[in-house]
């Protein structure tokens, strides 16, 4: 069947069809990981990213084309998750704004929107790696450019276009050594060719492999109050609605206005809308300065007190006498295990988000966390490398004074703390940590997932594996043997301190053999041990 366009409704459709065979094929995806560690998730943060997007896009009442591509990309950029989703969202973000203005995709629409979907993810990341999805979408949206006049069926174009990007794929070893050695293709690179697969079979009308639910989050809110408590309530009101079509320009006096009547003021400017988020006494004050904008959807008030159980005569009604004055400094941290999080509590982190490598926090989960901290300043601390993008993105939403120390790892967020002056102004503290982050190593005693060659190693499905700076150092057996012979890979003569942070599945006896053992070998070095709890790591040692 020859389709000669596009229009909303069809790219609805298309969408719903990518998310769900990325849904189906997601493990695939995660079991691409160039390490043999447990904690692959690639495919997981792509599906959980796109899924959000279809999430957004079943409350869309529209078919217009543009509106459905942009509910699709705002979705996506909220409930982004990882480096892959981050870029992903950045994909489908160009990918809208090639469609504005456009009522249907023709082929030559369709060569503009791949390119520009391209070019937006190129421009996202700071240093572009070729051989990576970067590279699929940049070769499909050359391809669409060049050859857009030797098509007249949308769907032979698509095809080609699909081909073009399963060709580049297949290429990706060629580009990264890593990814050769591990005989794997790049997994961002494979699960955007899932989605575009099953937005293919959604044009030609091809039924998907399986029948699947997308994990659709139920909650419409765009800010997650669940965990406010009664004593953190001064305004009794949730407010929350989008502007569409609001005017160019920053939001800056809209922001301003919802101070003066409310707190927890989030203003996220997309484009052309803006996502607006309050804690007031009066609603519709916020609704009338909202409709000065543009007009105004997704309107939503919750009496907070009623839902906590507050008794309305018992709480403080109107504006309080005083403003909480914000205090001078706020942090934000990544937290694998309870024993972590309750180191951090202890360090003076303000905020702690649940997750890591096996769960990546999503950009909407730290823009969620910095609406409750009342600071001049907020830091962040993603403590994964996998994680830097989404805080950095939810930075760049957030109207609040927010600075990220790419922190790729626990020990660097522990050192980074230390390292913090309450007194110094906030440069001089942003610059003191991400200096100071250098200068600590951290290793990972893990098992192995698979059979691999990597890193000049022949490592066998379960060996316990023990990881420094992106590489495998050893393999063995037993894993106190293993932590013991990373550590002395990782130690020189000027190395002081050695930190042990046991996860889940190590009991504080055995931790407590290794220090002992490790004294005896590293004898001018301090040893500390500390619970960390986190899942599937025996160990997360540093060394300075």
């Amino acid at each position: 069947m020859k389709i000669e366009a596009i229009d909303g409704a069809l790219l609805k459709k298309l969408f719903e069809y990518g998310a769900k065979n990325l849904e189906i094929y997601k493990k695939n995806v995660d079991e691409l990981n160039v390490f043999p560690v447990p904690d692959g998730d690639t495919g997981t943060n792509m599906s959980l990213t796109f899924s959000h997007s279809v999430g957004e896009l079943e409350k869309l009442d529209q078919k217009d084309l543009y509106a459905v591509a942009k509910t699709a990309s705002s979705g996506a950029l909220i409930g982004a998750r990882g480096n892959s989703g981050v870029i992903l969202s950045q994909l489908l973000r160009g990918f809208a704004s090639g469609c504005k203005g456009k009522k249907n995709l023709d082929v030559p629409g369709m060569a503009t929107v791949v390119r520009s979907a391209a070019d937006a993810a190129y421009k996202a990341v700071m240093k572009p790696t070729e051989g990576t999805i970067l590279t699929v979408a940049r070769e499909m949206a050359e391809f669409a450019v060049a050859h857009q006049d030797d098509y007249d069926d949308l769907t032979v174009f698509t095809k080609a276009i699909l081909d073009q990007g399963k060709d580049a794929l297949s290429r990706t070893p060629e580009m990264l050594p890593v990814l050769k050695e591990a005989g794997v293709v790049d997994a961002g690179g494979q699960g955007l060719i899932f989605v575009l697969e099953g937005a293919y079979k959604g044009l030609i009308g091809q039924e998907l492999s399986e029948k699947v639910h997308l994990n659709v989050s139920d909650r419409e809110r765009f800010v997650d109050d669940s965990a406010m408590r009664p004593e953190d309530i001064t305004f009794g009101y949730c407010t929350e609605f989008i502007i569409k079509d609001a005017p160019e320009g920053d939001a800056d006096a809209l922001r301003a206005y919802l101070g003066t009547i409310g707190d927890c003021v989030l203003v996220i400017k997309d484009d052309d809308i803006i996502k607006v988020h309050v804690h007031t006494d009066h609603p519709g004050k916020a609704f009338e300065k909202g409709l000065s904008y543009g007009a105004l959807i997704r309107m939503k008030v919750d009496n907070m007190r009623e839902m906590l159980g507050v008794d309305d005569a018992d709480a403080q009604s109107g504006t309080p006498a005083a403003d909480e004055k914000p205090v001078p400094y706020g942090f934000i941290a990544v937290s694998p295990g309870e024993g972590l999080t309750a180191m951090f509590h202890d360090l003076g982190i303000t905020r702690v988000i649940s997750g890591g490598q096996t769960m990546n926090p999503s950009t909407e989960d730290f823009l969620s966390e910095i609406n409750k901290v009342n600071a001049e300043h907020i830091f962040i601390f993603p403590n994964n490398g996998n994680i830097i993008m989404a805080a950095n993105q939810a930075q760049e939403i957030s109207d609040k004074q927010v600075h990220v120390v790419p922190t790729k790892t626990i020990p660097q967020c522990v050192t980074a703390m230390l390292a913090f002056n309450a007194e110094a102004p906030w440069e001089s503290n942003d610059n003191a940590m991400k200096a100071v982050i250098g200068g600590v190593k951290t290793g990972e005693v893990t098992y192995a997932v698979r059979d691999t060659k990597i890193d000049g190693l022949t490592i066998k499905k379960n060996d316990i594996i023990g990881i420094y700076d992106g590489e495998i150092l050893t393999k063995g057996q037993e894993v106190n043997t293993v932590t013991q012979t990373l550590l002395e890979k990782m130690t020189d003569d000027e190395s002081e301190l050695i930190s042990i942070y046991y996860g889940q599945d190590v009991d504080e006896d055995q931790a407590d053999a290794l220090a002992q053992k490790l004294e005896a070998v590293f004898d001018e070095c301090d040893i500390e041990v500390n619970d960390g709890g986190q899942p599937l790591y025996y160990y997360i040692v540093s060394v300075e």
